[in-house]
């Protein structure tokens, strides 16, 4: 799998990779924003030109989401970017608060919580099908 690019923002590095995968991973120490989960989905729209993404989302040390962040994040909007998530799952306490998006907000598409980026590329992986192709 070939790595096409990467997009620095402030909050996150958006990479992007040539089959429809798109990993974003937000930076040590931070509390994410509803505007910077809008600026990584902007990015995506732009660098895919239109084409949703099959995301992979990993966070750094002592990051979170609000909760506003992770309601647009998992909104019915936020579907116009992104066919299914990854969510690679630091710690225990990282894992509770993954849960807290899955099972609370219930995005209206394929969403899983991995332990590693392997299983979490595979996995999105067998959901290309939901994406258009490059």
């Amino acid at each position: 799998m070939e790595t096409m690019h990467v997009v620095e923002l402030e909050a996150c590095s958006v990479t992007f990779y040539d089959d429809g995968i798109v990993h974003t991973h937000f930076k040590d120490h931070h509390l994410v924003s509803p505007e910077e989960v809008q600026e990584m989905f902007e990015t995506i729209e732009k660098e895919r030109k239109g084409r949703k993404a099959l995301l992979m989302v990993s966070v750094g040390e002592g990051t979170t989401m609000s909760n506003e962040a992770r309601a647009h994040a998992s909104s019915e909007a936020s579907c116009k970017y992104i066919a299914a998530d990854a969510i690679v799952v630091r710690d225990f306490g990282h894992q509770l608060a993954a849960n807290v998006f899955v099972r609370h907000h219930k995005p209206h598409r394929p969403i899983q919580m991995f332990p590693d980026h392997e299983t979490a590329m595979t996995w999105l992986a067998t959901h290309r099908d939901l994406i258009d192709p490059v």
